[in-house]
């Protein structure tokens, strides 16, 4: 909010691309929001898929069909920046967008036609919100927007969406220490039956990693086997297109976890280490999972196997603002200097160097 607020009152330009995805939200020309100088690269809009935004929707008047259109593509707009860079900075933009959006359904300031499609827009705008929240580790901020998210995609009788933001709050129940409330949620959802294989496999996961926090790690590693068998190559037709990011790296990943839950990180590393190769490219997935794996490497004392990973991990963290996974990086830094005489001298001078680095970003 602060880089808002310094934007907002001349202290700074936004960096690319927050500045074109700021000024096309929101409906300003960029000489109208800073220097008649702002140069924008041509592609930049182009390469964050935001080309389509039109700014004169956003004017206050009665949504309507393109309101609507405009809300879900600012949506996507927002889902790649985070994706690239983060969450911290696209935050306040995510929950701004979710509540002129909450606010115009409130106040009736919509054409009669569009109210179903407004309110599963601006339930999706909500996941998205919280999502960006989590992510910015505003969990309880994440946790109230999404109960509101996910009235409006009741109220629109978006059963898709609702599901998408019940497996939100399931995983941030668990991300909260609440394994109770996680399992409660997922046995519900599983209850029902009839799940798209994709969005089985993800409610087991949650399943399997609750058990496991509660200590049950025969029944978690049941529940984690068949969300593999319910996983196929590829998206099937009944899939939500929001279930891609369930695969086999993201499944790894969590049994992992599962493992580090029951106190068995010796055996966590090598799902952690495939979920980490999996994600090749740069990018939040990458930081997310390079941050888990050193803590699994750091936990099992796997001194040397940890020293290349906390370096990609300290060049990535003065370009990618999470601070979910900021937060986790200062405690993984904590425990190698805690560490006494285990760590390798050069881990522990790259630990130094993180913490300055993480700090400063």
């Amino acid at each position: 909010m602060r880089s808002i607020k310094g934007w907002e009152a001349g202290k700074h330009r936004p960096r690319e691309p927050y500045l074109t995805l700021y000024c096309r939200v929101f409906g300003f020309r960029e000489t109208e929001l800073f220097e008649e100088n702002v140069h924008i690269r041509p592609d930049a809009s182009a390469s964050l898929g935001i080309e389509a935004l039109d700014p004169f929707v956003v004017d206050g008047r009665p949504a309507d069909a393109d309101y609507v259109m405009t809300l879900r593509t600012t949506g996507q707009a927002l889902v790649a920046l985070d994706t690239a860079y983060g969450g911290n900075e696209i935050f306040p933009l995510a929950v701004r967008v979710f509540r002129a959006a909450g606010a115009k359904l409130a106040a009736g300031n919509f054409t009669a036609t569009v109210e179903r499609d407004l309110e599963a827009a601006a339930g999706e705008a909500g996941e998205i919100a919280a999502w960006q929240a989590h992510d910015a580790d505003r969990q309880d901020v994440s946790r109230q927007i999404i109960h509101e998210a996910m009235m409006l995609s009741r109220l629109a009788g978006d059963r898709s969406m609702e599901l998408l933001e019940l497996a939100h709050l399931s995983m941030l129940s668990q991300f909260q220490r609440r394994p109770h409330e996680t399992l409660r949620i997922a046995d519900d959802v599983l209850a029902g039956g009839d799940l798209p294989p994709r969005v089985e496999a993800i409610f087991q996961v949650r399943r399997g990693r609750a058990l496991a926090a509660l200590g049950d790690g025969t029944r978690g590693f049941e529940a984690l086997h068949r969300a593999r068998s319910a996983l196929t190559e590829s998206i099937g037709t009944r899939d939500p297109y929001w279930s891609w990011w369930m695969d086999e790296a993201e499944l790894a990943g969590h049994q992992g976890m599962a493992y580090a839950e029951l106190g068995a990180w010796g055996k966590a590393v090598t799902p952690l280490t495939e979920a980490y190769e999996h994600h090749l490219t740069r990018g939040r997935s990458r930081y997310n999972c390079g941050a888990q794996l050193l803590n699994g490497l750091v936990h099992a004392q796997a001194w040397q196997e940890a020293e290349p990973v906390i370096v990609e991990v300290m060049a990535q963290a003065s370009e990618i603002a999470s601070a979910r996974t900021v937060n986790l990086l200062l405690r993984v830094a904590d425990r190698i200097e805690l560490a006494g005489t285990g760590p390798t001298s050069t881990l522990t001078d790259s630990a130094q160097d993180l913490r300055r680095v993480l700090t400063c970003a």
